[in-house]
């Protein structure tokens, strides 16, 4: 027999006795209302019934079998139904209504699979159409699917007498818990202080004009996340390859000079530090893919089969670092312009942030606008204005910081001064959930490392990437 020809998943018996549970006690009804809607049950005459109850409980009504019977005759379908007998029939399906969610639970779990099946056979027939990029189709596929996996109970208004309790036990956890970082920590402990690491769900734009350090600085983030918190990070590199990705977290880690380096002309007594970093970062969690001109579709599917993957092995995907916004495509649907499609790309930044429960870090350019002589001259640090593109971004974004370093407008012959070559600030623009502000960083261009300022030189204090001691 064919799939198609199969009788879907049904739980009858439980659909039956969940009303007749909900027809016997009062308090059955609201247990129920709690976990199934109409849609849940397979028997078209069972829902008739089951809104027939809810119609009557909403306009706080006794729901026996007397006035469900005058509720559906007015409705027209007591005959429908089968009658005021079938309605006994169900009353008499059950003793005692103590198992009603049990029952519920039952019906609610057939309906899941019989969803299942919807889904499959629509991503079936769109695959026999064959319109759509086949990415595109698995992107819909998963997500679909993803959503169906987190349909653990029904969600809808939640009373303030519920939440009231839950709230105060995350409350009571928050103030047994001493660490203040939350999140997943940056290793810069003033921004780690204002933010409490990058909060699960939450977008995260990093963003500055070029050469300021934005992919350094995510390097940085990323290279702690991985190696000193043990968090897995994925990294999406569309501009730079995995190797010279990986060369600069070494190389900051390691405070070895980047350029000597990448030409082969660095002191031998570099070498101890240089080969202690690739063996921490070879024993991190850290996953670079380094295709070019990805689209938001492929790095979500690339994302989502990841954080499968990572947990079948008992772990949590725990940072999605992006770099840049700029250079992802849209979903293959035409855009009316490059504004709409990385409202798109935002949009979608942040569902993939939400439906993972994992923080995304995503870089970004500013525009111009901070080079102009005359803003220059009266204050040119960046602003949210600036964001390049689409203004999306800052709206879709739960955390906004811009990289400034006062140097990048020094245009003069001058030579300038070690303190000001090294002064960089972290400009939290915007957050959801704390205050807004500036953090105090030093930058070692030479090292491509941001670090938290100290009170001895590079040379004499020991300090990794992300400013922590080692």
């Amino acid at each position: 027999m064919a799939v198609s020809e199969k009788l879907p998943p049904q739980a009858l018996d439980a659909e039956m006795a969940v009303l007749g549970s909900m027809m016997i006690e009062a308090d059955a009804l609201e247990r129920a209302f709690n976990i199934l809607k109409a849609e849940h049950f397979y028997k078209n005459a069972h829902q008739k019934i089951f809104n027939a109850m809810a119609a009557l409980f909403g306009r706080n009504q006794a729901v026996d079998l007397i006035t469900l019977t005058e509720e559906l005759k007015k409705e027209g379908f007591l005959a429908e139904i089968g009658g005021e007998r079938y309605l006994a029939e169900l009353m008499s399906k059950v003793s005692t209504a103590a198992h009603v969610e049990y029952y519920a639970k039952m019906v609610y779990d057939a309906a899941l699979v019989r969803e299942l099946i919807n889904i499959s056979t629509a991503t079936v027939e769109e695959c026999y159409k064959n319109t759509e990029d086949p990415t595109s189709l698995i992107d819909e596929a998963q997500g679909k699917l993803f959503q169906l996996n987190q349909k653990k109970e029904l969600r809808g208004f939640v009373s303030s007498k519920d939440l009231s309790g839950e709230v105060m036990i995350m409350i009571e956890e928050l103030v047994k818990d001493k660490n203040p970082i939350k999140g997943v920590p940056t290793g810069f402990k003033r921004f780690d202080q204002m933010t409490g690491g990058l909060r699960k769900s939450d977008l995260i734009i990093l963003a500055a004009r070029p050469s300021q350090g934005k992919t350094a600085m995510a390097l940085n983030i990323a290279h702690y996340a991985a190696v000193h918190a043990k968090v897995p990070v994925a990294i999406f590199s569309l501009e730079m390859n995995k190797y010279s990705i990986y060369q600069r977290m070494v190389c900051a880690a390691a405070r070895a000079d980047l350029y000597q380096v990448s030409i082969g002309m660095f002191k031998k007594d570099r070498w101890r530090d240089l080969a202690k970093e690739i063996e921490r970062l070879g024993d991190a969690p850290l996953y670079i893919d380094d295709t070019p001109a990805l689209t938001i579709t492929d790095i979500r599917v690339r994302a989502r089969r990841l954080a499968a993957e990572l947990k079948k092995k008992g772990q949590e995907l725990g940072l999605i670092m992006i770099d840049y916004i700029g250079l992802i495509r849209g979903s293959g649907k035409r855009a009316e312009s490059r504004q709409q499609e990385v409202s798109e790309i935002s949009r979608m930044l942040k569902e993939l942030a939400r439906n993972l429960n994992v923080p995304v870090l995503a870089l970004s350019q500013l525009n111009r606008n901070t080079e102009d002589k005359s803003r220059a001259k009266v204050n040119n640090r960046p602003q949210l204005s600036d964001l390049r593109e689409s203004g999306s971004i800052e709206q879709d974004a739960d955390v906004v910081a811009l990289i400034h370093r006062e140097i990048y407008y020094k245009h003069d012959d001058k030579p300038a001064d070690e303190s000001l070559e090294r002064d960089a600030r972290l400009i939290i623009a915007k957050q959801r959930n704390g205050p807004t502000g500036d953090v105090q960083l030093n930058w070692y261009k030479e090292y491509t490392l941001f670090a938290d300022p100290a009170p001895q030189s590079m040379e004499t204090d020991s300090v990794s990437a992300g400013g922590v001691p080692v």
